[in-house]
């Protein structure tokens, strides 16, 4: 039988297993049920200008998602890149120019708004956190307890860190996934903070579909799947339009769509996961308006962190659950719009702000959460995404990963 693979979801998992087959020289069809590709990471219009659906950025430890990037996006220099610089409130921390961990060892030494002791404690933390293996999972939390790291150094770095990677609070995150983060993104170049100059689509996903037609596949978007089912070599997808057959197939969509998508795959077993919110406030300021620094946090207060993203839009990033939720819209733009004002005075009203609520952003990466496998009991399906199994939290770089795997082991089977 003719090996064709059909995925499922146009999102980066879905994109990075279409593109990475391609690549193979394997046939490929991707359905994407939404007009954009890119799914929780896509680009949109608004107000004429170019935003995304939620503010993201990047490390440089994401070498398979930079790595694809440099591959596929059409436009020179898509980052703006800088050196590990994190300013929350009257905490300052920046890396030195040294060989690993001294690089950031250094920094945490000459960090301002934490006392010499803390210091002391934190580097000694981050010292051994580069070699730490947990033999059972706790809280972020605890973790930070039983390495006595202060109340200050928590609220400054490694709540705001735990927050931002991991988007749950340090009471219940997984220290284990913690630790991977901060294993592999607190030394050397790969602690380096991206901010793409460009939309999330056009990061990715718009240049890579284009090559992956070149290939010979096909990118099919505004095209929900409505059933997938078993035949006796492979699977028949049906869609508003047709209905054909594939030997293998990736479900590369949110956990939450997948119960509709099995119905009549009993061998698949849904993931269980509750979930955390990110909220994204977008003001558009007089093109020439700009903040002090690229990228600035807070401890207190509603804004978590404040992003410059150029041409006088700043991002304003709220992970995770808390009162923000609650909200009146015009309560919350108002009061985000008095927190930005705070570090850029005089700050005029702003020409327009736009809101984009994701209540079911990432799972819960609390400890022992159980995240499933690429492979699945059915012989030729896999789910790729965030989700999945992996050393990384929901970020852009565990989507990618899980769909390179699942594009591996189906090379290693045919």
């Amino acid at each position: 039988m003719e090996t064709r693979v059909a995925i499922v979801g146009g999102g980066y998992a879905g994109i990075a297993a279409a593109f990475s087959l391609s690549e193979s020289g394997i046939p490929v069809t991707l359905f994407e049920s939404s007009k954009t590709l890119g799914g929780r990471a896509r680009g949109l219009d608004c107000n004429g200008a170019r935003i995304d659906n939620g503010q993201h950025i990047l490390l440089g430890c994401y070498r398979e998602t930079l790595a694809l990037i440099e591959k596929t996006c059409q436009t020179p220099e898509p980052f703006f890149r800088m050196p590990l610089e994190l300013v929350v409130d009257s905490f300052r921390l920046a890396s030195f120019p040294l060989p690993p961990p001294f690089d950031l060892l250094f920094g945490l030494l000459f960090s301002k708004g934490i006392s010499l002791s803390e210091k002391l404690r934190a580097i000694g933390f981050v010292a051994k956190a580069r070699s730490l293996e947990l033999q059972a999972d706790i809280s972020v939390e605890k973790l930070l307890e039983y390495h006595k790291q202060g109340s200050n150094i928590t609220n400054f770095l490694w709540k705001p860190l735990c927050i931002a990677a991991l988007n749950t609070p340090i009471e219940t995150a997984s220290a284990r996934v913690f630790l991977a983060v901060l294993q592999d993104g607190l030394s050397g170049r790969g602690s380096d903070i991206l901010i793409p100059r460009v939309d999330l689509s056009s990061l990715f996903p718009v240049g890579a579909a284009e090559i992956i037609r070149k290939n010979g596949g096909e990118i099919l978007i505004s095209s929900p799947v409505r059933s997938i089912k078993k035949s006796s070599d492979g699977f028949n997808i049906s869609t508003d339009s047709a209905s054909r057959h594939f030997s293998h197939v990736i479900l590369a969509v949110a956990p939450r769509h997948l119960s509709r998508l099995v119905k009549d795959l009993p061998e698949i077993e849904l993931p269980d996961f509750s979930y955390q919110p990110i909220c994204t406030i977008y003001s558009q300021y007089p093109e020439t308006t700009t903040l002090p620094r690229k990228m600035t946090g807070f401890s207190q207060g509603l804004a978590q962190w404040l992003i410059d993203r150029g041409e006088g839009i700043i991002a304003t990033v709220i992970s995770a659950e808390g009162k923000h939720l609650s909200l009146p819209q015009s309560e919350l733009t108002s009061k985000v719009h008095e927190e930005i004002e705070k570090i850029v005075p005089g700050l005029p009203p702003p020409l327009w702000q736009k809101v984009i609520t994701e209540k079911h952003a990432t799972f819960s990466c609390t400890v022992d959460v159980e995240r499933p496998e690429q492979k699945t009991a059915l012989p030729g399906l896999y789910l790729a995404g965030d989700y999945t199994a992996g050393r990384y939290p929901a970020t852009l770089e565990g989507a990618v990963l899980s769909g390179l795997k699942c594009a591996n082991q189906i090379r290693l089977r045919i």
